[in-house]
């Protein structure tokens, strides 16, 4: 570089300054701050990034393809975010999402808060205004340090050129240790464009990859006495059960989990962020618990005398009425976070532990057990008597469609969802065969997610199917990144299970709010329709055609399975399959909020007498 492209006011520091304060004899191989930045992701092992250009972090765009790293362009800077989530989620690496200021780093926000709640770990790297306006309220500054502060593991402004190595080495090292999560980096336009330099004008550049002590302690195994404690309760118990949760597929144990289950002859359930860390199949799968999971889970969980929780954190979702929830039995609950234990619910041993050490130790002790055979039985019986049902009809049921998709890809695909209905009939009805196959947002509940999630699920194995299966309220949000998949050859499947409502939204609002639907209509109020004429709205197809990315829309039952085959055709093709569905169907099982599973409401005769009544006057 012979010059330099400074944008602002050229303002030097003691650790950095412009090329013309470098030696003259140094200049041709010195590094700015933004070459030292992609320097440091390319040793992180970072082959690409999802982000949107802006002013302050152009210094960062123009030196990406120089260290290898491939920039996906998204059309939102959510959509970017989203998209590092479903890489990181598919593939076990750190994603990495790129954003300039202002509202370019205000627009990552719900999507670093979801990586937050679901243990997804992210680097977020944001431009900043340069160091001398920061606090000014100059054009497109934004404090986003202080507001990501509270929903990531570290958020760090970048002071001195020098320190880049260092910081995106601890950020990569945070958000895939122990609880993998988010950080933040945020780095102003100043600190891009500098060189590193000492006070005579000596180029300077530090140690890239940066060494640094690890950010947080390493996390053990079981203590001796732990283990003694553990498989002392586990020798006792009668009706024992494992409870398993997203740390198991953080961890990488899924093997682990399927050992211990078996050598104990343990039944397993899993949370949502679990779903797809035991094999679906598998005599002793009791399938996902909590508030629409199956009736024999939530027995399972409620009746045993002792609960193995494993990887989970007793989200309110899954507990109902916290009290009531495990009441009589006895827990040993594993987790890599110490602050997760007793903090929802009072266990009987509680173990912070790495939980691929903790399953290996308790796989490998001997224990003694009596097989639990009039307790599988028992089971057996409860998840015979209520199987998931699948409606049958003259309209496609979306139950029906999307255990229908799990037939046709035999499990094997990798499947982002939206949040809503769709998403719980997802969980019932489609059964993944591997972890980290099954990509919600689980604790957080971001509408929009599935699309972004499924490309950067797709970027990261491109030799897998990757289906977003999405509601039309949840897809409406994001789906203008029908244009990434488009510009960028992404082969994503976006599945609309159609309605036309906020179908979770007024699921509640007919057992809650007596029927009144304030909001949750999807319809086109405007449209003037003959008796038995249907109207669609949107016209996902179209908005599909528009964005170049080929779609169909089906809506008989007879239609589905060679519009399936037609959009799986051709893994690598974008592709967008609208399934007009009953409209009016609910989610069953279902636990009120607050409830227990003595409250589980199976179908509509379960409901209360006011609120069938209700939904029967509104079909």
């Amino acid at each position: 570089m012979s010059a330099d492209n400074v944008t602002y006011a050229n303002t030097s520091t003691v650790t950095g300054g412009s090329l013309a304060e470098i030696r003259p004899e140094q200049r041709q191989g010195a590094l700015r701050g933004a070459q030292l930045l992609a320097k440091a992701l390319q040793a992180e092992g970072v082959e690409v990034l999802f982000g949107y250009p802006g002013g302050a972090n152009l210094e960062i765009f123009d030196v990406l393809r120089d260290y290898g790293i491939r920039c996906i362009r998204t059309e939102h800077e959510q959509g970017a975010v989203h998209a590092a989530q479903g890489y990181a989620r598919a593939s076990g690496r750190v994603g990495v999402c790129l954003a300039t200021s202002g509202p370019g780093a205000t627009n990552l926000v719900t999507g670093i808060a979801d990586a937050n709640s679901d243990s997804t770990p992210i680097v977020a790297i944001t431009g900043n205004v340069p160091s001398h306006l920061l606090g000014k309220n100059a054009f497109q500054e934004v404090d986003i340090v202080s507001i990501t502060r509270p929903v990531t593991k570290r958020s760090t402004l970048v002071k001195k050129v020098t320190e880049i190595p260092e910081v995106v080495r601890e950020a990569f090292a945070l958000a895939g240790g122990n609880r993998p999560g988010p950080v933040l980096i945020d780095i102003p336009k100043d600190i891009q464009q500098q060189y590193p330099r000492d006070a005579d004008g000596n180029h300077v550049p530090p140690r890239i990859p940066a060494v640094v002590e690890h950010p947080e302690p390493e996390i053990g195994g079981l203590t001796a006495n732990q283990l003694e404690e553990a498989c002392r309760l586990i020798g006792e118990a009668q009706r024992p059960v494992i409870y398993a949760g997203g740390g198991i597929i953080s961890a990488n144990c899924a093997d682990l989990l399927l050992q211990l289950a078996e050598k104990l002859r343990c039944p397993v359930t899993t949370t949502l962020m679990g779903h797809g860390a035991f094999p679906p199949g598998h005599a002793l799968a009791l399938h996902t618990l909590g508030m629409h999971g199956s009736k024999v889970a939530n027995v399972a969980v409620n009746e045993a005398d002792l609960v193995i929780a494993a990887g989970v954190r007793f989200d309110d979702r899954v507990t109902g009425k916290v009290d009531a929830f495990i009441a009589e039995g006895k827990i040993i609950h594993i987790d890599i976070d110490r602050d997760e234990l007793n903090k929802n619910k009072t266990v009987t041993l509680p173990i912070c532990a790495d939980i691929a050490r903790a399953l290996a130790q308790l796989c490998d002790c001997d224990l003694h057990t009596d097989g639990h055979e009039a307790w599988l039985d028992y089971l057996a019986n409860i998840k015979r008597q209520f199987p998931y049902d699948v409606p049958a009809g003259e309209a496609i049921s979306p139950q029906f469609a999307i255990r229908l998709l799990n037939e046709m890809t035999c499990g094997d695909a990798i499947v982002s969802l939206g949040v809503g209905q769709h998403q719980m009939w997802a969980m019932q009805h489609y059964q993944p065969q591997q972890p980290r196959s099954f990509l919600s947002s689980s604790g957080f509940g971001t509408m929009g997610y599935g699309l972004p999630a499924a490309i950067g699920a797709k970027v990261a194995c491109p030799g897998r199917q990757v289906i977003d299966i999405d509601g039309d309220g949840s897809l409406n949000m994001t789906i203008h990144e029908l244009g990434t998949c488009h510009r960028y050859g992404i082969g994503v499947k976006v599945v609309v299970i159609n309605n036309q409502w906020l179908g979770m939204v007024r699921q509640w609002q007919d057992m809650i709010y007596e029927g009144h639907r304030s909001g949750s209509d999807l319809s086109d109020p405007m449209a003037v329709k003959a008796p038995g004429e249907s109207d669609i709205y949107p016209d996902f197809p179209a908005i599909a055609a528009g964005y170049r990315v080929r779609a169909e829309r089906v809506s008989a039952p007879t239609e589905l399975a060679a519009a399936f085959e037609r959009m799986l055709a051709d893994p690598d093709e974008p592709y967008l399959l609208d399934v007009i569905v009953a409209a009016e169907e609910n989610v069953y099982p279902m636990i009120p909020a607050g409830g227990t599973y003595r409250d589980i409401i199976m179908g509509p005769g379960d409901m209360p007498a006011a609120a069938r009544e209700q939904q029967g006057s509104n079909v």
